[in-house]
């Protein structure tokens, strides 16, 4: 008979009651640990029947009695387990089933009682095997269905399962399910005829190794401290059991010759003496066995020395915080833990330090359902979705909410402790499930709230330490904005010198200065420093009604803009849609206010979604605010020095006026004094020409009389020239007299027209007269108006080739007249035009060189037409020709224009 054979059904009988005891001793309430248990219980019934009827050879009916309760017993650890797995992994579904198989199960222990599903024992090579009977398929039925099931159940959890070490875990039962059922089926081989050695109990060994210590490792049940306990009471009850099994065996030694009353006092003393030399030794022993078995209250201890020495860094609090999480997880045994700070805004509690790898998004809502139990109570919560019994106990259960409910199942979240500081919840500390034990024991609760209560001191330290020096550095940045401000007046230099520090105190990956313009309705980027947006460089322009920056300049007050600012506005404004592509999602615009007034605004622009909140909008402010001061102190300079420029050149051209005016004043009387003086002697020698033209002696020869001629004609030419000089000088002088009339425009036309007919036949040119058949009478200076259209009829024949056409047309339009004068000359350059309105100046062409003229005609025509309220304008085109046009306007009083005209000329009586 193989001893190995009978020894490894005992050893799993061994194996599986040590372990049912202490499973069960660890937390007996937890409905999980009962159905482990009694699965243990199961596998320890089937090793002690299967080792009883092998050890019961070779007794074949002895052996069949105990297989009879083997087989009775062996469903049962598959259902058990089942049941287990189905608790485990949460499973809605399979209660019907699992009736359905403890019904099999037991109907296959009576029958097996009953002896029809074995039928007797059939001798091997290595002992008795049992006689399958007819009733032995209802055996697998009861028991591989339910293992199988089993398997399918916790591959689905697995594949859905969030967390790694539950994960494990499923894999490890996986592992033992499958070992099991390997081994199991070779236990039925020999039965089937097959001569091969029966492994099922090796199988069940394994399936309860790796499925203790799956649940163990990765769950509930502190299987480690219970042992480490027990190791602890059996070795300091063995060093007393010693010591004093010594003493008795050296008084029996000493005092077998002694009388019954000297042993009795012999021994009395011995005890006592050695009850008191114990103790020290005892005390030593108690320590030993403590740093040996008891380490996780030693671990505390030393945590809580080592969270001491952390929390008095106030500088680093991430750096602290991650020391904090790695301390709290290996002291209580959990599976990660994490810290949750205070948001910004304050809205929401947010993870800052996580021992997990990849630290997953932690946020809670300061008003949630977990955060008000917190307060409320003031104590730690735990949770536990496998246990349903707190459910109806609504102070043990962590939250109300669903959604927090489903993150908290999400996250793997087993407990949650409030950080209080000075009567505040600075903070909170949150963990995973444990990794040994039921759940957490009141040792773990105490240590975990003493960390808590360390970790919110150092917290709220570190917060005030970072507010301290968060204000010295806004002081110290402010201040330093102050002096740049102070320092220069060149916005460039201050703009970038300002840009530094803001971003030394604000997250920003773009800064704009947006300018408005004087009469507020555009808005222009002055300064742009960071990331680029296209289209929205230096430089860039737009309205600021509809814009992102309209709230800013309307109501004065800053605004903040995120990713998706408002929904229910309609698409994004074009400079938000472009700073959203290149990546900037949040927006924060700050006034410049001068003097009750917004002059511009200050951008800025970060990547972060939710980068501005109140705090960073009061702090732009207040850097505005020292920013606007520089624009006003260089726009003011801009001003100054603009004004000082403006005040020179006013300075120097009223010094150039008055020299002007002193010149055109010495022009003119030098003009006037010549005229005069050349007029008299002039008179004096047209006359005497006249004279002696007459020839009444007859003494001048025909070459006298030509000579005479010469000179009454350049002398007429000279007079005209004088005569235009003194018009110049009294137009310049503003004493140019008219003497206005009733008078027929038609009539004295046509007058003009045909005196001007010999002159135009002379170079066969023709001038159309264009007319209105009715008389058109006006109010003006007659002979002014003629003198200004036999300047132009006379320019329109000199400046004109021969056989070319003249047009001239006379309109009245209301209260004035309208003349257009039309030829096909030589044409005039546009560079000419510019100047044909200047005293003396001719144009200098081949064409004109060989005409007579003063460079006056036009400038007295214009200033004649300008003194009746009209205007004079030409257009010219080289070798087409040239046209002027003007208006004459009725002096009548009566007329506005006539009025101005008439309180003109008296001004210039007077």
């Amino acid at each position: 008979m193989n001893e190995i054979y009978i020894a490894l059904p005992f050893i799993q009988f061994a194996i599986s009651a040590f372990l049912a005891v202490l499973v069960l001793m660890s937390n007996p309430t937890d409905r999980l640990n009962r159905l482990f248990t009694l699965f243990l219980v199961m596998m320890a019934a089937w090793g002690i029947t299967i080792f009883a009827m092998r050890d019961a050879f070779p007794d074949a009916a002895t052996a069949y009695t105990r297989e009879k309760w083997a087989l009775a017993v062996i469903p049962f650890s598959s259902i058990f387990f089942l049941h287990f797995v189905l608790r485990y992994t949460r499973s809605k579904h399979g209660s019907l089933a699992l009736y359905a198989f403890y019904s099999i199960g037991v109907a296959s222990a009576i029958l097996s009682l009953g002896g029809y599903t074995a039928t007797g024992m059939v001798e091997k090579f290595y002992g008795f095997a049992p006689e399958l009977g007819w009733a032995f398929p209802l055996v697998l039925m009861a028991s591989y269905p339910a293992v199988l099931w089993s398997l399918v159940l916790l591959h689905r959890a697995s594949k859905n399962e969030q967390s790694t070490q539950r994960r494990q875990q499923m894999l490890l039962l996986k592992l033992g399910v499958m070992a099991s059922v390997a081994g199991a089926t070779t236990d039925f081989f020999p039965s089937l005829g097959l001569n091969t050695y029966p492994l099922g109990v090796v199988g069940n060994i394994f399936f309860i190794v790796l499925a203790t210590y799956g649940v163990t490792r990765y769950k509930m049940m502190n299987l480690r401290l219970m042992l480490r306990r027990g190791m602890a009471y059996s070795a300091v009850s063995s060093f007393l059991f010693g010591v004093y099994g010594l003493c008795i065996g050296i008084v029996l030694l000493v005092t077998r010759d002694l009388s019954p009353i000297a042993s009795v006092l012999f021994g009395a003393g011995t005890v006592l003496i050695v009850g008191v030399t114990v103790q020290p030794v005892m005390q030593r022993v108690q320590a030993v066995v403590d740093r040996a078995f008891y380490r996780e209250r030693h671990d505390r201890i030393s945590a809580l020395a080592r969270l001491n020495d952390l929390t008095k860094d106030i500088t680093d609090f991430p750096t602290v915080a991650e020391g904090i999480v790695t301390t709290v997880r290996e002291a209580a045994q959990v599976d990660w833990v994490a810290v949750l700070l205070p948001s910004h805004d304050g809205k929401a509690f947010i993870s800052v330090a996580d021992t997990r790898e990849a630290s997953p998004h932690f946020e809670l809502s300061a008003t949630g359902s977990a955060i008000s139990k917190m307060k409320r109570f003031g104590e730690m919560l735990t949770f536990d979705p496998t246990i349903g019994d707190s459910a109806s106990d609504a102070e043990n259960v962590v939250t109300d909410d669903d959604r927090e409910m489903a993150l908290f199942e999400q996250l793997d979240v087993r407990m949650i402790v409030p950080m209080i500081a000075a009567g505040n919840l600075a903070g909170l500390l949150t963990g995973g499930r444990k990794l040994v034990g039921s759940g957490f024991l009141d040792e773990d609760v105490e240590f975990v709230k003493t960390a808590a209560g360390q970790a919110a001191v150092a917290a709220r330290n570190a917060s005030l330490y970072a507010a301290a020096r968060k204000e010295v550095s806004e002081r110290s940045a402010l201040a330093e904005l102050g002096r740049v401000v102070s320092s220069t007046l060149d916005l460039e230099t201050v703009f970038e010198r300002c840009a530094e520090q803001v971003r030394m105190l604000l997250p920003a990956d773009r800064i704009a200065i947006a300018l408005a313009d004087d009469e507020g309705q555009r808005f222009e980027y002055t300064y742009v420093s960071g990331i680029p947006v296209p289209g929205w460089d230096r430089g860039a322009t737009d309205a600021i009604a509809s814009s992102p920056l309209q709230p800013v300049f309307e109501y004065h007050s800053g605004i903040t803009l995120g990713m998706t600012d408002d929904p229910e506005s309609g698409p994004l404004h074009g400079m938000r849609e472009a700073s959203v592509d290149v990546g900037l999602n949040s927006l924060m615009a700050v006034p410049f206010i001068a003097r009750g007034r917004v002059i511009g605004a200050l951008v800025l622009e970060s990547r972060r979604a939710r980068a501005y909140l109140g705090e960073e909008l009061a702090l732009a402010e207040r850097v505005a605010g020292q920013i606007v001061n520089a624009i006003n102190n260089s726009r003011q300079f801009v001003q100054a020095m603009e004004l000082a420029v403006a005040n020179e050149a006013k300075i120097k051209l009223d010094a150039e006026n008055l020299e002007l005016q002193r010149l055109n004043e010495a022009k003119i009387k030098f003009l006037s004094t010549v005229s005069h003086e050349l007029r008299t002697p002039l008179t004096s020698m047209l006359a005497f020409a006249s004279l002696l033209k007459r020839n009444k002696e007859g003494n001048l020869t025909e070459k006298n009389v030509r000579h005479l001629d010469i000179i009454d004609k350049n002398g007429r030419r000279l007079n005209a020239l004088i005569q235009d000089l003194l018009d110049v000088s009294r137009m310049d002088m503003g004493k140019l007299l008219l003497e206005p009339s009733h008078f027929d425009i038609v009539e004295c036309v046509n007058e003009l027209a045909e005196s001007f007919a010999p002159i135009y036949d002379k170079k066969s040119q023709t001038l159309h007269l264009h007319t209105s058949d009715d008389e058109a009478l006006i109010y003006a200076d007659k002979n002014r108006i003629m003198q200004v259209l036999t300047n132009l009829l006379s320019n329109a024949s000199k400046y004109s080739p021969e056989s070319k056409n003249v047009w001239l047309s006379v309109a009245k339009v209301g209260d004035h007249l309208e003349f257009e004068v039309k030829d096909e000359g030589f044409g005039i350059s546009e560079e000419d035009q510019k100047q044909m309105f200047t005293s003396f100046f001719r144009v200098d062409s081949e064409e004109t060189r060989s005409v007579e003229g003063t460079g006056l005609g036009l400038v007295i025509a214009k200033g004649i037409v300008e003194i009746h309220g009209g205007q004079m304008k030409m257009e010219s085109k080289i070798g087409i020709g040239t046209v002027f046009r003007f208006e004459i306007h009725d002096l009548d009083s009566d007329s506005p224009a006539g009025q101005a005209e008439t309180d003109s000329l008296n001004e210039i009586a007077a």
